[in-house]
């Protein structure tokens, strides 16, 4: 047919190559191990990165615009102007939350803030080496002025010490200090009660302490981790009577997610040996010939040289890696484990009464071409999944992308070499295990030897060569299949598919976008008490927000009133937004202070030059508004550009945390001026916005390109509807359940999604190839039929997968777990759609024909001996009488394709190129009682005429040679004069069956 053009020609290319691998295995396997050690060399070149802002943000986000913009309008000063709500960035610090021991407890206690001070003096003291310098914390840590900042004002407030804390009334949220300068404490105290309704504390459960460090030039840089780690061990070691301390730290992300590799390397090894036994397990019989627990053992290490070839290429091309890449051998395990089970059962079907090159080129023309198309599925959507805008999943799908493709190429060369080594094992008759010649079971005449060493096949004894089926095969065909065809098992089925359909579409309602930045952490990541630093800033200090910088980003006239007008307009908007304090201390402007500060004074300012002449003379040298220096731009006596900031309310979750972004922006772009809003925390929060039209772009791209690769290389068009249907109601239902199961859209979901997609495909393609090739009369029947050829393996793809990945569920951080339970979701539903819901749809509106034919008898080498095969079996309506085979005495063997002229059988010439005589001497057959032909190999020929048995001619050199299997030899190439073939291989004569024979 036309739409197999790159099917057929894919498959004989496959067929040619399996026969070259059955011939000379052992350069399939040597070549793939030097290639593996060569590159696992690369790992000297091994490089990991652990940055988070650049893994898990966009790289074409508003934030890191705005931040460039405004480290050009304000670059960061840490040694003389450092204001911690004025940074461009996070930079290096350390976020410290001291909360009392006894939930009664007041942090602000005498006995409580002596132990706060004495930590801080740890702090202080603290001091680091790089090499042979040594940096104190005066060293490293951002100053105003020439001081280092307070932690927490009200440390300052109370002067370091505890003499005067009895006389000191704390006020909340505002606290006038030394000076007449008051201090916002909104964010440093926790757990705040009040005496009545006053703004006076009696009591706070926590307080937060702020050490911002220098992050530059380099050597500052790496002192000031070093110090981040000294103060963490510092704080972990030491003990206090009153108080409890956790901290974060710049770092503290980055460590988690290598101390992540390192925790998963243990699961690894056990995925790796649970993998091993399953296979092992999978593969073993109880014919001790035709189990392979070897093979099933290599399959896995296949799958393994492919891991650490992927990691020594990647690494030589300077590709760094990343805590996500730890999922990617477990993927690459179940994906390899799954191609390795298709390539077994391919052999499986195969005529064990054929030569090795023979069953290899059979195995390859069906179970290569089928991992060919599972593996250009799951490579396509890696590859679509390394055009996001997240370099973590850039990085993620590179390596998971070229792990598939080397486990494709390892599976056709290294494990194709193993497997025509065991075959060789098995055509020799050999035990699995000890590799000593047995005898075949029905030869044997011990009960214990049948038990734990007989097996293979009597070629004296044993009838023809009928492949027995797996037992899974048999129960699909028996009993699964006759029983999800029943009417009453359909209507039921289609009823669960409704349930299963709408929850889906109603948990897809609750999908939430975005992941926050504690769900990147280790849960265990927590203090004595079990309490994690996120948990307790949740928990103590979740009223305020962060501090917004609202720039003009523009040369402007201050002078006017318009201007000053229209600032405090944006200002006033920002104070009546919902996620904005509307009070007086809720916004800072250096304008409306200076203007005051002006009236106040009695200057006046005719124009700009003297507004910014008074600016920078006088107030600006105030000591109640120096801190304004950093929000002004000065450039030739002229204002560049200005910053002003407005408090913000606490956002609990990523949902908030998108509508305050969207919000604080909306209100500065509404202005005349041109304005943008900013904080650091902007740069993170802006993957929300991207991260469902990537994921729905990737979906789109990805299910195009699974059907066109359907298209291709399955050769029914009709198949592609199916697909569709079928890989649009598991991306649905794994988004849906996943929501669920407390797994939002993020770029972790975002590519396993896509990953799923790949997975739906091979499972919904095949079965529905299946279905409509079949030449079963009744939809039932082709449905029972593709259960028959698939059920097995999906079964095997499914539980392969799911070990593979299970240890993935263990993992204490989200991100891991995530992956489980997507790629879960995935596989269950692919195989729970493979087995269940599609062969009901099939049954139901499938097509009422059959899209196959009789194969013809000259399709060309193993793709016409298999296709034939099944055909035949899948008509043969009950099984005919047993056929056997009788050996005569072994002979050089010639077939009839050979250019000879003669075949002899029994010492006697039964066909020449001008001899037709002798024909009747050959074979015969009769017919049984269900019209099938059944061969009757006797020992002298006068014993046909006797049984009144039909004859079976020998073809002559014209034709080709003849094809057996599942008790039959099959012509594939007719020729006129000689419509029916026999061939006799190594003293067996192997027969035909008139009934399938075009006269």
């Amino acid at each position: 047919m036309a739409f197999d053009f790159f099917e057929r020609r894919l498959k004989v290319a496959l067929c040619r190559y399996g026969r070259v691998v059955g011939n000379y295995p052992i350069p399939f396997i040597v070549l793939p191990l030097m290639l593996t050690f060569s590159l696992a060399v690369g790992g000297f070149y091994f490089t990991g990165n652990n940055d988070i802002e650049y893994l898990f943000t966009p790289t074409d986000g508003p934030a890191k615009k705005d931040r460039d913009l405004l480290d050009s309008l304000f670059p960061m000063n840490y040694s003389g102007e450092f204001l911690a709500n004025r940074q461009n960035d996070f930079g290096r610090y350390a976020s410290v939350i001291i909360y009392t021991k006894k939930q009664s407890e007041n942090i602000l206690a005498v006995d409580s803030l002596r132990e706060i001070f004495e930590f801080h003096d740890h702090v202080t003291e603290t001091k680091t080496s790089i090499g042979r310098e040594e940096y104190s914390y005066r060293q490293l840590c951002a100053k105003w002025k020439t001081q280092c900042v307070d932690p927490n004002p009200v440390l300052k407030i109370y002067n370091y010490t505890t003499q005067n804390v009895n006389f000191i009334n704390i006020s909340y949220p505002i606290m006038a200090g030394p000076g007449n300068i008051s201090y916002f404490i909104g964010g440093s105290l926790g757990g705040v009660q009040f005496y009545g309704d006053t703004s006076i504390v009696k009591s706070a459960r926590a307080i937060l302490l702020f050490y911002p460090l220098k992050h530059s030039p380099n050597n500052i840089d790496e002192a000031s981790v070093e110090f981040e780690e000294e103060i963490t061990k510092m704080a972990a070691k030491n003990k206090w009577t009153k108080i409890k301390v956790t901290l974060t730290v710049s770092q503290t992300l980055a460590n988690e997610l290598d101390d992540i590799i390192i925790r998963m390397i243990p699961r690894l090894i056990i995925s790796f040996f649970i993998l091993t036994s399953f296979s092992v397990l999978s593969l073993m019989m109880t014919d001790w010939v035709t189990s392979k627990p070897v093979l099933g053992t290599l399959g896995v290490v296949s799958a393994l040289l492919a891991v650490i070839s992927t990691i020594g290429l990647l690494s030589y091309c300077g590709v760094p890696f990343i805590h996500l890449n730890i999922a990617m051998p477990f993927l690459t395990l179940g994906v390899g484990v799954d191609d390795m089970f298709i390539m077994i059962a391919s052999w499986r079907t195969t005529s064990p009464r054929t030569s090795v090159p023979d069953r290899m080129a059979e195995t390859f023309s069906e179970a290569a071409l089928s991992i060919t198309i599972t593996s250009i599925t799951d490579v396509l959507a890696f590859g679509i999944g390394a055009i996001s805008t997240f370099p973590s999943v850039q990085i993620f799908c590179c390596y998971c992308g070229v792990a598939i493709l080397f486990d494709y190429i390892y599976q056709i060369t290294f494990f194709g070499g193993c497997m025509a080594l065991i075959g060789r094992r098995e055509r020799q008759n050999k035990h699995c295990l000890t590799y000593v010649k047995v005898l075949p079971k029905r030869e044997s005449t011990s009960r214990c030897y049948r038990l734990f060493c007989a097996g293979g096949i009597s070629y004296s004894t044993d009838c023809d060569d009928v492949i027995q089926d797996h037992s899974i095969m048999t129960f699909f065909n028996k009993y699964y299949g006759p029983f999800v065809t029943l009417t009453w098992v359909k209507v039921i089925t289609v009823i669960l598919y409704v349930a299963y359909v709408s929850v889906a579409i109603w948990g897809s309602f609750y999908a939430s976008e975005g992941i926050q930045l504690s769900q990147l952490a280790r849960e265990d990541s927590s203090d004595p008490n079990g309490l994690t630093y996120y948990e307790l800033e949740e928990s103590y200090f979740n009223e305020y927000g962060p501090v917004i910088q609202v720039i003009v980003t523009t040369p402007q006239n201050y002078s006017n009133m318009s201007t000053e007008h229209e600032i405090e307009r944006v200002l006033a908007m920002y104070r009546t937004n919902r996620y904005f304090y509307d009070t007086e201390y809720s916004t800072q402007s250096w304008l409306r202070d200076y203007v005051e500060f002006l009236n106040k004074s009695g200057l006046t300012y005719p124009d700009e030059d003297t507004f910014v002449s008074h600016l920078r003379s006088y107030f600006l040298t105030n000591p109640l508004y120096e801190h304004y220096k950093p929000d002004i731009a000065i450039t030739n006596n002229t204002i560049t550009s200005s910053r002003f900031s407005v408090q913000s309310r606490y956002v609990k979750n990523v949902k908030s945390a998108q509508n305050f972004l969207h919000q604080s922006r909306k209100t500065a772009e509404d202005s005349s001026l041109p304005m943008i809003a900013y904080h650091p925390s902007f740069v993170f929060n802006d993957h929300v916005d991207v991260i469902l039209p990537n994921t729905i772009q990737n979906i789109a791209i990805a299910a195009s390109a699974m059907l066109v690769v359907s298209f291709l290389l399955i050769p029914q068009p009709i198949c592609a509807f199916y697909v569709t249907l079928t890989v649009a109601s598991i991306v649905v239902g794994v988004i849906g359940y996943m929501s669920l199961w407390s797994v939002g859209i993020d770029f972790v979901s975002m590519v396993t999604i896509v990953v799923c997609i790949g997975f739906s495909v091979d499972y919904s393609a095949h079965m529905t190839y299946a279905f409509v090739i079949s030449n079963r009369d009744t939809r039932n029947g082709r449905t029972i039929y593709g259960l028959y050829l698939l059920g097995l393996p999906v079964v095997q793809s499914v539980a392969s997968t799911i070990i593979a990945i299970a240890p993935l569920s263990t993992a204490n951080t989200y991100v891991f777990r995530a992956v489980f339970k997507t790629v879960f979701l995935g596989i269950f539903f692919g195989g729970l759609h493979g087995i269940l819901f599609l062969p009901v749809l099939l049954s139901l509106v499938g097509p009422n024909k059959s899209q196959s034919s009789k194969p013809k008898a000259d399709e060309e080498g193993a793709l016409g001996k298999r296709r034939l095969r099944m055909w035949m079996k899948d008509h043969r309506k009950e099984p005919p009488e047993k056929r056997c085979q009788i050996k005569i005495t072994p002979r050089k063997v010639n077939f009839v394709n050979d250019n000879i002229d003669k075949f002899q059988f029994d010492g006697q010439i039964v066909l020449g190129e001008n001899n037709n005589p002798g024909f009747s001497n050959v074979c015969c057959s009769r017919s049984d009682e269900y019209g099938y032909s059944s061969p009757i190999i006797p020992p002298k020929t006068r014993d046909c005429e006797e049984i009144g048995a039909k004859t079976v001619v020998v073809a002559d050199r014209f034709g080709s040679r003849a094809n057996s299997g599942n008790g039959c030899v099959i012509p594939y190439q007719k020729h006129d004069l000689a419509p029916n073939i026999v061939a006799i291989d190594k003293g067996y004569v192997l027969y035909i069956s008139n009934t399938y024979i075009q006269k």
